[in-house]
């Protein structure tokens, strides 16, 4: 007969949670890298199927989005920039999951910048759906942004106002497959005129 006494039974019942815990802390690993696959491979049906409803995106300091509209537009626009991400670093903590992004696309390449790090990320699950989405961008890539951004804005301002106006209206981006297009279109002009300067610039120089 086994004999069960108080103090067998603490030390059995902590090892049951920590068993838990470590299944659940894999379980949440393991959605995170998924995500990056789906994200990865621009299968939007299934990304979708792995956001709540009320899903809530945000990127933070700079916009927050609500709904799988929303995302899927942000989806849209990924998928037609080449979009790719890299994570690292995961940690569980609950139903709490953080971690380092590396993004690369075609927007960022043709800015000159090549790659945006975000550090943290905070990705929340309820029910095994991602309910919250926050993406911080590094300092570094902040200011990378802020070294190119003048140049790009300035010379759309100057010979692309008309589309500036339709990919900007009232200041602000609009997310999507066909805005995305339209924005490369537009990078491509610009990254020729800005090498070309650079070009004379150095001869110039030299």
């Amino acid at each position: 007969m086994l004999l069960i006494t108080e103090a067998s039974v603490f030390p059995l019942l902590t090892l049951v949670v920590c068993i838990f815990l470590m299944s659940c802390s894999s379980d949440l690993s393991e959605r995170v890298l998924e995500y990056a696959a789906t994200y990865n491979a621009h299968d939007n049906e299934k990304l979708m199927s792995l956001y709540a409803d009320d899903i809530t995106f945000e990127i933070v300091g700079v916009w927050v989005k609500y709904g799988k509209r929303a995302v899927r537009e942000l989806a849209e626009w990924d998928k037609a920039t080449n979009m790719h991400m890299t994570v690292s670093n995961i940690r569980v903590s609950g139903d709490t999951v953080t971690f380092k992004l590396l993004e690369t696309n075609d927007w960022w390449k043709l800015a000159g910048m090549g790659e945006v790090q975000y550090d943290p990320c905070v990705m929340v699950f309820r029910d095994g759906l991602i309910s919250e989405m926050r993406a911080a961008m590094t300092q570094a890539s902040v200011d990378a942004y802020a070294r190119v951004w003048p140049s790009i804005i300035n010379w759309a301002k100057k010979h692309r106002s008309e589309a500036l106006r339709e990919l900007l209206p009232d200041g602000h981006f609009i997310y999507g497959g066909e805005q995305a297009r339209k924005w490369l279109a537009l990078l491509h002009q610009w990254r020729s005129t800005h090498s070309r300067s650079v070009a004379i610039d150095e001869e110039i120089n030299s």
